[in-house]
């Protein structure tokens, strides 16, 4: 089920890892038709989105994208990545520097 539409193929890989990173089972689709706008419609139709994989996740991953687009009501911490030992804003899935997944909150 297509659970978010993106702007922009980066935007739907930040949810789709802010998804994952709460074992949300989704995958991003669609980019591929934002490279050719242009040639066809520039609307909903060739934007990039996130696919849902289990429809019993569709509530909570409602939630994670509403905080996600109202950051300002979040009070979530930075988060630390274990493996390069960069920090990151509670935001993102993945670590800015290595690519890791988020695992360990920031003291």
């Amino acid at each position: 089920m297509k659970i978010f539409i993106a702007q922009h193929p980066a935007e739907a890989h930040i949810v789709c890892g802010l998804l994952q990173q709460h074992h949300i089972p989704c995958e991003v689709r669609g980019e591929t038709l934002f490279t050719v706008r242009g040639e066809i419609p520039f609307d909903e139709s060739s934007s990039p989105y996130v696919w849902l994989k289990n429809p019993q996740f569709e509530q909570q991953s409602r939630n994670l994208i509403a905080s996600y687009l109202n950051p300002e009501n979040n009070n979530q911490p930075d988060w630390h990545c274990s493996h390069c030992g960069e920090d990151n804003e509670p935001q993102f899935g993945l670590c800015w520097n290595c690519g890791s997944h988020a695992t360990q909150l920031k003291r």
